[in-house]
């Protein structure tokens, strides 16, 4: 008990920082643009793909006209909600910056937008088309940053614009406005200057260089130890915030998922392949539950043992994209990204899983997973399709489930408990 109430102290002591406050209101502002582009990201690539899940199961391609034309309509809801949640991370992050100092600045949120997008606005080399990477969840702990330090800044330099200022005359409002003018200028010099600093890395093919050491790393035949480090990495990098994963299903293990496929096509057998332990047997198979960080597990928990209707709706509304491997909506409501609670159950319970699968593939247990599954498979049914339809891989992820369902439950308990004594000492304070 002693260990729990000094644990519960030490994370509402983190939780109360001003750069994690913001950070988690952020989410919650942010949480229904993220749940309606999981949505459509689920339709896009899963219901409406030739090669999808959903597609295959109720047979899309025979009774929809012009599937292809109703994929990119979907595709760019997906682009335009969660393919562009930096930017708007950026933007609410300098607002809420400047409302938490009481100092509330719209023009601090516009320029944050700006600088962000100003920063990685570089056309692909030989094409028009804008690299988007940048934009989307994988760059969220960056982009808020971004939006805290500019609204850091308009606290302590800029004057005074809220939205009950539209109020003003009109003669008023444009005096407020061009007050803030100089240091919205000298932001975006700034933002401009980093803007050139990486287009000179983008020349020198910098960035592509560290791409290629990056995919050498990788790209060597499987290696146990390797595939579990990448995992391991992998979850702390979007626990830090880095909210889209490094795809560890890369082309890089092509030859070797051909090796085992032509293996078992050959031999009639899953015994023996070259590579049991590629990404797609351990980590696709095992790992991904949900999404990173085994994110099913946590929505079923919360669901099991939440309490207050906000909880509920939350978890609810995560259920259908965490079944198709879609996380990213119950990360934002239950503000998992830098959020000492879930550090432990996130990061080590794809690891655990791993190892477990590892072992009883090793020793023939269940057979390892070699053939291709649809896109957007539901990760519990990845082992039982991948291995053919072996009742064994499939009871053995179920059981996994729900070992990780009954280790998330006591840190579901004690996030419960960290933010109900936040919410009290707010309310303490607010009277």
């Amino acid at each position: 008990m002693k260990k729990e109430r000094w644990f519960v102290k030490w994370a509402i002591w983190v939780n109360e920082r001003t750069f994690i406050k913001i950070f988690q209101r952020t989410m919650i502002v942010l949480f229904p643009i993220v749940l309606v582009g999981s949505f459509t990201w689920v339709i896009s690539t899963n219901f409406l793909a030739t090669n999808g899940f959903l597609a295959n199961i109720f047979r899309v391609r025979q009774w929809l006209p012009q599937m292809q034309f109703w994929r990119q309509l979907f595709r760019d809801a997906t682009l335009v909600t969660v393919g562009l949640i930096s930017p708007y991370a950026a933007f609410m992050s300098a607002n809420l910056t400047t409302y938490y100092y009481h100092r509330p600045n719209m023009i601090a949120g516009l320029t944050a937008v700006i600088s962000y997008i100003l920063l990685f606005f570089h056309s692909i080399r030989g094409g028009q088309t804008i690299d988007m990477r940048y934009y989307n969840a994988g760059w969220l702990i960056v982009a808020i940053l971004l939006g805290y330090v500019i609204g850091m800044i308009f606290t302590k330099w800029g004057h005074e614009l809220k939205i009950a200022d539209i109020y003003l005359s009109s003669p008023q409002l444009m005096k407020k406005n061009l007050s803030n003018l100089r240091l919205f200028a000298l932001i975006i010099t700034g933002a401009f200057l980093l803007h050139i600093g990486y287009a000179l890395l983008r020349v020198f093919n910098l960035d592509a260089t560290a791409t290629q050491v990056l995919s050498s790393l990788i790209s060597q035949n499987s290696n146990y130890l390797l595939n579990i480090s990448l995992s391991f990495i992998n979850t702390i990098i979007v626990w830090l915030g880095f909210g889209e994963p490094i795809s560890l299903s890369a082309s890089a293990y092509s030859n070797e998922i051909s090796s085992n496929l032509t293996y078992a096509l050959t031999h009639k057998t899953l015994v023996n392949v070259p590579y049991p332990f590629t990404p797609s047997s351990l980590y696709n198979g095992f790992a991904n539950f949900g999404g990173i960080g085994v994110t099913l597990a946590l929505v079923i928990g919360i669901l099991w043992v939440g309490k207050q209707k906000n909880q509920q709706r939350i978890a609810g509304w995560s259920t259908f994209p965490a079944i198709f491997n879609t996380g990213m909506p119950i990360l934002f409501g239950s503000r998992v990204f830098l959020n000492p609670v879930f550090l432990l159950p996130f990061v080590f319970l794809p690891v655990f899983n791993m190892l477990v699968a590892s072992v009883l593939i090793f020793i023939h247990a269940i057979p390892p997973i070699v053939y291709p599954v649809p896109n957007g498979t539901p990760g519990i049914l990845i082992p039982f399709i991948g291995t053919g339809g072996d009742w064994r891989a499939l009871a053995i992820s179920i059981c996994l489930l729900i070992i990780d369902v009954a280790v998330y439950i006591p840190f579901i308990k004690l996030a419960f408990k960290v933010e109900e004594k936040i919410s009290k000492k707010e309310e303490h304070q607010d009277d």
